[in-house]
């Protein structure tokens, strides 16, 4: 019994004892079947007003925008997106190395040779079937992104680590040829599962305008130093095909142009089609657009150093002609695109 003094006397709370069971059986509520005993007390000789501090569906709510990027987070993001570009450029080369190798059985033949030599200055070895150099590229990306662990959904952090995990299996077990075709395959299709998450499920704010940004300048600057080589004047015979192959755009150039393929069309469609997503200018359209939208660093009305370069670069190349496009011009390109890198850099990362 509880009892209260009051200005009245003395006042004893209402209530008593209450059976409490685990189940709607009220055959359940006995002791010896794990029933309770509880006190009950009426507070109040009238309905009690609910109170509560959890929010309610009739409150109003405030949409909170994301606030400043760490410039280390936009750093290791722009890293990220390149790593990922990186390997993916990396995956389509090797795999149209090896079908060609699984055809042939002669890694001597002057296409496979070409491509070696051209793999080569940046650590990927076409000897081994999973390249070391490879292998580092997604390490670096999976480290790229532990970094900013909490801007990731567990899906996209799952399919990085998965991406990871498949081409450290694929390194103990694939050999050159037809098995290293197949692999770089389902590495394709990891790759491309990646990077529809990040697309589709990603808020579009400042951190993902900078994860773009490093996936756009690395695209440019692969397609870029691989059509200089396989369009150049002494190319091996079938380097255009491979070009095509490698650039995902095989049908593409089958339905858009009447003829054989040829090292104009090849670099009409790879390099100036703005409508095509693997050519240049459509990259250099994509980071005018998302470098224009970044907070400005010369004060409002101001262009940024990196904006006006992508600017002059995309409007020099719109305005180029395939014949135009020599071997020489490819790579200054693909240097200028990478030049642009050090600009954002110095704003946004110092």
């Amino acid at each position: 019994v509880y009892l209260a003094r009051t200005h009245e006397g003395w006042t004893v709370m209402p209530g008593g004892f209450a059976r409490v069971g685990f189940s709607l059986d009220p055959t359940a509520m006995a002791m010896q079947r794990g029933g309770q005993a509880a006190d009950v007390w009426v507070v109040s000789d009238r309905p009690v007003e609910r109170e509560t501090l959890l929010p309610q569906e009739t409150d109003g709510f405030t949409r909170t925008m994301p606030g400043s990027l760490p410039s280390r987070a936009a750093e290791n993001l722009t890293w990220l997106g390149r790593y990922i570009e990186r390997s993916e450029d990396t995956v389509r080369v090797l795999r149209a190395y090896h079908v060609r190798l699984a055809e042939t059985s002669d890694p001597e033949m002057p296409l496979l040779a070409d491509i070696r030599d051209y793999l080569e200055p940046f650590g990927i070895e076409v000897e081994t079937a999973i390249p070391l150099g490879l292998i580092g590229t997604l390490d670096s990306a999976v480290y790229s992104a532990g970094q900013i662990r909490d801007r990731f959904s567990p899906d996209g952090w799952l399919a990085l680590k998965d991406l990871s995990k498949t081409i450290h299996k694929f390194a103990e077990t694939v050999a050159p040829g037809d098995d290293a075709t197949r692999a770089m395959t389902v590495m394709l299709r990891k790759l491309a599962g990646f990077s529809g998450l990040l697309h589709e499920n990603m808020y579009r704010f400042t951190g993902w305008r900078f994860l773009e940004i490093g996936r756009r300048l690395e695209r440019g600057i692969q397609i870029a130093r691989t059509l200089a080589r396989l369009t150049k004047a002494d190319a091996p015979d079938g380097a255009l095909d491979m070009m095509l192959e490698i650039g995902d755009s095989v049908m593409t150039h089958r339905r858009q142009y009447p003829v054989q393929s040829g090292r104009r069309t090849v670099i009409d469609l790879l390099a100036l089609d703005p409508l095509n997503p693997r050519s240049i200018l459509f990259q250099l359209e994509r980071l005018k657009a998302e470098i224009g939208m970044l907070p400005s660093v010369g004060g409002e009305g101001h262009m940024s150093p990196a904006a006006k370069e992508i600017l002059q670069l995309n409007t020099a190349l719109a305005v180029m002609e395939p014949q135009d496009m020599t071997a020489k011009v490819l790579d200054d390109l693909a240097i200028q695109i990478g030049d642009l890198y050090n600009s954002l850099a110095k704003a946004y990362f110092g």
